[in-house]
């Protein structure tokens, strides 16, 4: 196995409107650098670059846009480039469907950056040993999904509430990790997965890669600061750093500036955990990529729904969709999900392009052959939160009808078994 890496930083040096809350913001300053990452693995046989880019969400088309002049740059096929967004939420808008507007020097910078790493990575390229591990973590990723008395569920419904009766639905604890080491045993390139929406600084005016661009800085100063960091959000369309249980006080020790440092710290540190932990490698490593398009129908809006909960610009965000619903039922229905199954010897990468709630995650786990498994949700292009039949039903932000929630109630369960059948192909 060949093994190649590059980064390169794409922080604006202007304030531009951010992407991840209802309301407008701009980036005043650079709080730590947003990045493309980059690694690309080459069997000999088959070639594929993994990127993490440190922005909210990455839509279809543009993805397709950064593929294509990878493809025209260098010796790579379009369609083996996987584009993730690491989904921070103090980042340049990306898209103009949702708050904000995009900046078109930002995404001309972001394809430069695209290109120039995905280059410097294939001219890095260099025979490493592989290794695979996952770890636990018992903080950080909660599911942010309280049930009230009455059967509704809501974001952010928190114990700290007089008629909160609980949690609606699981967190994922794994921390999966692909690594490789040189002939020298310098680690040269770490690829991890875990299921958080990485948001402990999602209000603020400034630019930060937020969990992502802390991990990153707690491997390089444990490993070296030449270290390929390649950070992929699991399915986290419903967890985060925040403590909705037996938390009457709702003290938050994983928001904020000083929750930030401690996520960063806890999660490298059980990177770098497994990384010390592996002592066997691989054998003979391949690369073998399984891909798909499945097109899921859009539901009817939920005219049921009660969108009393909010207020200012979530609730016009949701009449803006309510009123565009029957549009995009005749011309964006129905929606083509692109899934990938990435074997890179007794591990897989399974990438999709979501905010898929982490039940979904954890199913694609149960049924996976491999040793150890890592999703990487919001890959190859945006459709929004794919949330359980029973979240859709509880209603609430990321349940509710909107232009980022469209799928049947069962695209979840498809896009599971979909990917199902990409594993028994890629292990078969």
């Amino acid at each position: 196995m060949r093994v190649g890496t590059a980064w390169e930083d794409i922080t604006p040096d202007r304030p531009l409107p951010l992407l991840g809350q209802m309301h407008v913001r701009l980036g005043q300053s650079k709080h730590d650098p947003l990045t493309v990452n980059a690694i690309v693995f080459d069997d000999g046989k088959a070639r594929v670059a993994v990127l993490s880019v440190d922005v909210c969400v990455l839509p279809a088309a543009l993805v397709q846009t950064l593929q294509q002049a990878c493809a025209a740059a260098v010796e790579i096929d379009a369609e083996a480039v996987l584009i993730a967004a690491t989904h921070t939420h103090v980042a340049p808008c990306t898209t103009d469907q949702l708050i904000g507007k995009v900046d078109p020097d930002f995404l001309k910078r972001l394809e430069e950056a695209t290109v120039q790493t995905v280059t410097r990575a294939i001219a890095d390229l260099e025979d490493v040993a592989l290794f695979s591990g996952s770890g636990h973590l018992t903080h950080m990723g909660w599911n942010r999904r309280g049930m009230r008395r009455d059967g509704s569920c809501h974001m952010y419904w928190g114990s700290w509430k007089e008629d909160f009766v609980g949690i609606e639905g699981p967190r994922d604890g794994e921390v999966a990790v692909v690594f490789a080491r040189k002939p020298d045993g310098q680690v040269k390139a770490v690829v991890s997965s875990f299921a958080t929406h990485p948001n402990c600084v999602e209000n603020e005016n400034y630019y930060s890669a937020d969990i992502p661009g802390q991990v990153r800085r707690v491997l390089r100063a444990a490993l070296g600061e030449n270290i390929g960091v390649v950070y992929l959000t699991g399915a986290a369309g419903n967890t985060v750093p925040s403590i909705m249980e037996n938390n009457p006080q709702s003290i938050q020790p994983w928001r904020g500036e000083s929750g930030l440092v401690r996520s960063g710290l806890y999660l490298g540190g059980e990177i770098l955990k497994v990384i010390a932990e592996q002592v066997n490698p691989m054998v003979d490593p391949l690369v073998q990529h399984e891909k798909t398009q499945v097109d899921i129908p859009m539901r009817e809006w939920d005219a049921w729904a009660d969108l009393s909960e909010f207020k200012g610009g979530m609730l016009e965000f949701f009449e803006d969709s309510r009123a565009d619903w029957a549009r995009l039922m005749r011309e964006a229905n129905p929606v083509p999900i692109r899934l990938h199954a990435l074997r890179l010897g007794d591990a897989v990468i399974c990438c999709n392009p979501t905010e898929l709630y982490v039940e979904f995650g954890l199913a694609i786990k149960q049924k996976s052959p491999a040793r150890t498994t890592l999703i990487a949700q919001l890959t190859d292009g945006y459709w929004g939160y794919v949330p359980t039949p029973e979240a859709i039903r509880h209603g609430g932000y990321s349940a509710l009808s909107a232009s980022h929630t469209r799928l049947v109630p069962e695209g979840g369960w498809i896009m599971v078994e979909t990917t199902r059948q990409l594993l028994a192909q890629a292990f078969g």
